[in-house]
């Protein structure tokens, strides 16, 4: 007898399998599927549910070999599978009707989904029995169809979604869950690539504030989409932050969490500071520069009395900011900005200004400012919020907004006549 193989799934898309009168047709089936439904502790109602909540729903759910234990079932559909059809298209079903599970030898086997990904293993299954898909109008099916697909090794329905989805529009959900795709989508990259350019499109003017309800509920995949794609002016830098800090709070109550997505994900994807090198006739150079500080962190400079921050340039200089605990009559806050790389005069003058972010405003304010001629000195402020530390650390202290503290360094350019 000839070995058997998996399929390679290299069938070509959308043709007429011929098998689709057997579809759940018990005279031309030899198996019972059950498929387990379970719930899921993630909303995947909401269209903020992005494809790596997806993903990580249906693993929990998998388990061991598509065996989710502990997870409460919603409810149990069966249907009559032929499992040739099934092994043909799938080496997942090859595996679970041979020799790679415990059901091969079973007339009964077993698949346990997401409810939240039941519409879309239905209309994989019929896929394989007919080798068409029959609801293509909904992009976001159409992505939880191949999500589907990749789970069950099933290439050539992966292929059809791929091409589906790359010609039609795109709707913002969709949009979400094609920038997460596993790398074995074929054309993963180009489907990302078109969700970028989607998201940053529909929100090219995201700081208007038309957008900003629905920008709440975008989720990171999302953002991060939209402000790498953003050519940010010197004029929108503070906003940007702004909205990056409303975004955070709204998504992550969490303030570890919050932090860490700001530090890691967000902020080195828009740099903290912006700077504009005058090339147009009137242009004022200008730069931006924020930190986020932790209160534990600021507690520690009691021992360490300074933190360094990361380094930045503006005019052909660089730059270090630094905090410090300041021993002076009572004790206080200061900061530091050094150059620390200077490659020679500027024509003009540098204004300088440090800014904090404070409460119940939740406003910039400007707690320090001065204007210097030679763009070699440094600017220190010894004492920024003016208030004792134990005033400025403590837990009612206006100055940390959910225990962050907010600062922002403003360096503006006036150049002198030539």
């Amino acid at each position: 007898m000839a070995a058997r193989h998996a399929p390679t799934g290299t069938e070509g898309p959308e043709v007429d399998a011929g098998f689709e009168f057997a579809f759940d047709n018990e005279a031309f089936s030899d198996k019972v599927l059950r498929i387990e439904v379970v719930g899921s502790r993630y909303d995947a109602t909401q269209f903020g549910a992005d494809a790596a909540s997806r993903k990580r729903r249906r693993e929990e759910a998998e388990g061991d070999n598509g065996e989710g234990m502990g997870t409460p079932v919603l409810r149990v559909k069966t249907m009559y599978v032929s499992s040739a059809i099934l092994a043909s298209k799938s080496p997942f079903f090859f595996k679970l009707f041979s020799n790679g599970m415990k059901e091969s030898g079973q007339s009964q086997a077993s698949v346990r989904i997401t409810d939240s990904d039941e519409n879309s293993f239905m209309e994989l299954l019929h896929f394989m029995y007919s080798g068409k898909l029959t609801q293509t109008a909904d992009p976001t099916l159409l992505v939880d169809i191949l999500m589907a697909a990749d789970k069950f090794e099933v290439v050539s329905c992966m292929k059809l979604c791929g091409q589906r989805l790359i010609t039609m529009p795109m709707t913002l959900e969709s949009a979400v869950l094609c920038l997460d795709l596993p790398s074995s989508v074929s054309n993963a990259a180009d489907l990302e690539e078109a969700a970028k350019q989607y998201l940053a499109e529909k929100y090219k003017e995201f700081l208007s504030t038309k957008f900003q309800d629905e920008l709440m509920r975008i989720p990171l995949a999302g953002i991060v989409a939209i402000l790498s794609r953003y050519d940010l002016g010197v004029a929108s830098d503070v906003a940007v932050y702004d909205f990056m800090l409303r975004w955070a709070f709204w998504q992550y109550p969490n303030s570890e969490k919050r932090y860490k997505i700001l530090s890691s994900r967000l902020l080195p994807l828009v740099p903290l500071m912006r700077v504009k090198n005058g090339v147009k006739e009137g242009f004022v150079p200008e730069c931006v520069f924020g930190i986020f500080l932790k209160r534990d962190r600021c507690s520690q400079l009691l021992l360490s009395k300074t933190e360094y921050f990361q380094k930045f340039s503006f005019m052909g200089h660089v730059f270090c900011l630094s905090a410090h605990y300041n021993m002076d009559s009572y004790n206080c806050f200061g900061l530091l900005l050094e150059i620390l790389e200077d490659k020679g005069p500027v024509r003009g003058t540098i204004d300088y200004s440090f800014q904090i972010k404070t409460r119940p405003s939740l406003e910039f304010v400007t707690k320090y400012k001065c204007t210097y001629t030679d763009s070699r000195k440094d600017v220190e402020c010894r004492d920024l919020f003016g208030v004792p530390w134990s005033e400025f650390i403590a837990d009612d202290s206006p100055f940390f907004i959910d225990d962050i503290l907010n600062i922002g360094v403003r360096l503006k350019m006036a150049r002198k006549p030539l």
